[in-house]
């Protein structure tokens, strides 16, 4: 059977099209959005794959989002939750009930610029090397164990945009990668378990 990977997006969801062009024949992959207006529902309809809107605004509270979003995701079992561009923090115990499975993509060489913005904060900053990071989610944020980090030189006829887009181009190389690796790692433990 094949190995089940959840999407949490919140936007664009560029990172998303590159997750399924290059793992879908591999593993079955849905995608959840809470934002209706998001870019990557069009993307998943392109693309034809399963999606799941559970729309924020339909909820009284970030309690009642986040508990909707723990029983739905209890119900998928996923055997890894990737988030994409997913622009709210998971509260504690979605983090702890999929401790080790839950993973993120990060637009810098954490722990350097952490939280929003990433991209431009480094740009601003005036550092010559920025780059992404692949880490675990844990409670802190962008604090988890980091799975890989690549360098990115930020050239000085770099701008804002062009290194956004040398950033994106190395996510969206980069992570279905470690996605890949994270899956067929987890089978080979599964295997070992049963010898």
């Amino acid at each position: 059977m094949k190995k089940r990977i959840i999407v949490l997006a919140s936007g664009n969801g560029s990172n998303f099209e590159a997750i399924v062009k290059k793992l879908r024949n591999k593993y079955k992959i849905k995608l959840i959005s809470e934002n209706k207006n998001a870019y990557v529902l069009q993307r998943a309809i392109k693309l034809d794959i399963d999606y799941e809107l559970i729309n924020y605004k339909l909820y009284k509270s970030r309690e009642e989002y986040n508990q909707k979003l723990f029983e739905y995701l209890k119900r998928e079992e996923p055997d890894l939750i990737v988030l994409a561009g997913y622009m709210k923090i998971l509260p504690e115990y979605i983090v702890e009930h999929f401790e080790n499975q839950i993973i993120n993509i990060h637009p810098s060489l954490l722990p350097a610029f952490k939280g929003l913005n990433a991209i431009k904060q480094a740009f601003e900053y005036g550092v010559k090397y920025t780059g992404i990071t692949i880490h675990y989610v844990n409670n802190e944020l962008d604090g988890g164990k980091i799975i890989t980090q690549e360098v990115v030189k930020i050239e000085r006829e770099d701008t804002l945009e062009t290194l956004e887009e040398k950033i994106h181009k190395l996510e969206h190389k980069l992570y279905p990668k470690v996605i890949d690796k994270i899956l067929r790692l987890q089978e080979v433990a599964y295997e070992k378990s049963l010898n």
